[in-house]
């Protein structure tokens, strides 16, 4: 019992040791902390009954016998005598701290929910293969890239998907506010990664609601950038205009170049300024490259914003008790090796 004694001592010395070393060095931050997994300080005492069992269980050393025992009993122990039980103090604290890293210890320091201005934004671009033309230099694709990104470098508050279609339609990006993927995104995309022999509008103004389905923001946008005529796919973009607009959610169009000659049917200017009015949004015709940096600038300038709630996110704090646990393993372990090596 004597020595589950001072195995519990040295061990509350050293987590003494550890609290004040943490208030010395984070101060103040120690009134912010809380705890996201508080059910595991259920668990602090196994590190103590572990210490508890090994003493019942671990073998009796082996006696020794001296011709004059009563003459061995006047000799005491030394100063190093009396710390043979740190290293198992050093190791029962080391234990303990890491229990209190699974309770997942957090800073609630300044806010603890991320809050920012901004709008959810889902980005459809037409990727059929008359996006290589280039009435629009370098090409009406690469036209639209340059915009697109600098569109996105000025929304830096907003949740922005990314959508290609051609005469299919793909989820580049889903809403989020990680800019870099989705720049990087956009200058990735090239004439043939989807099928775009054809194009639906239709399509890619479908799949841009399914984006805003997870949205939660009161203003919910997707902006149509096409140089072509619906002619493929199974919804007709003015059904899927009206249940956007059911959903209170705008549809800004732009149509790029011009209706060039020898072309299969006709630009439909009509149905895209239909689109965008039934929904609030607005249409713009961009038959150069002004034009086309100019209604992006428009629509930049027409785009509200409004308050978006994000997720829960503090700060984990488990390096606070970790390292200190980490520094007196490496102690147990140098100490055991060392002046408190034991023998047998």
């Amino acid at each position: 019992m004597r020595v589950v004694l001072n195995v519990l001592g040295f061990a509350l010395v050293a987590v003494l040791i550890v609290a004040a070393g943490l208030a010395g060095t984070v101060g103040g931050d120690l009134r912010y902390l809380v705890f996201a997994d508080p059910m595991w300080f259920w668990a602090l005492p196994l590190p103590v009954l572990a210490v508890v069992l090994r003493q019942v269980w671990m073998p009796r050393p082996a006696t020794m016998k001296f011709s004059r025992a009563r003459s061995l009993k006047r000799l005491r122990g030394g100063f190093m005598a009396r710390l043979a039980h740190l290293p198992d103090g050093l190791r029962l604290a080391a234990g303990l701290l890491v229990v209190v890293c699974l309770t997942r210890p957090q800073s609630t320091r300044g806010t603890d929910r991320i809050k920012h201005e901004g709008i959810d934004i889902v980005l459809v671009l037409d990727l059929s293969e008359s996006m290589e033309t280039r009435d629009i230099p370098p090409t009406r694709l690469a036209a639209a890239q340059a915009v697109v990104d600098d569109f996105i470098k000025r929304r830096p508050r907003d949740r922005i998907s990314l959508v290609a279609f051609g005469s299919s339609v793909s989820t580049l990006a889903p809403l989020t506010m990680d800019h870099g993927v989705v720049r990087t995104l956009v200058s990735r995309l090239k004439i043939g990664m989807i099928d775009g022999t054809h194009t639906a509008i239709g399509d890619g103004l479908g799949v841009a609601l399914n984006r805003l389905d997870e949205s939660e923001a009161d203003s919910q946008v997707v902006v149509l950038l096409t140089d072509g005529l619906n002619n493929w796919g199974t919804n007709d973009p003015d059904s899927i205009a009206a249940e956007a607009a059911e959903r209170s959610v705008k549809v800004f169009t732009v149509l790029m170049g011009r209706d060039l000659e020898g072309r299969d049917g006709s630009v439909d200017a009509g149905q895209l300024e239909r689109i965008a009015s039934v929904t609030g949004g607005f249409s713009y015709n961009a038959v150069g490259q002004d034009e086309l940096k100019g209604s992006f600038q428009d629509l930049l300038d027409k785009l509200e914003r409004s308050e978006i709630e994000g997720t829960v996110v503090r700060p984990e704090r488990f390096e606070w008790f970790l390292w200190p646990a980490f520094f007196l393993v490496l102690l147990d372990i140098g100490l055991r090796t060392t002046r408190l090596r034991r023998f047998p």
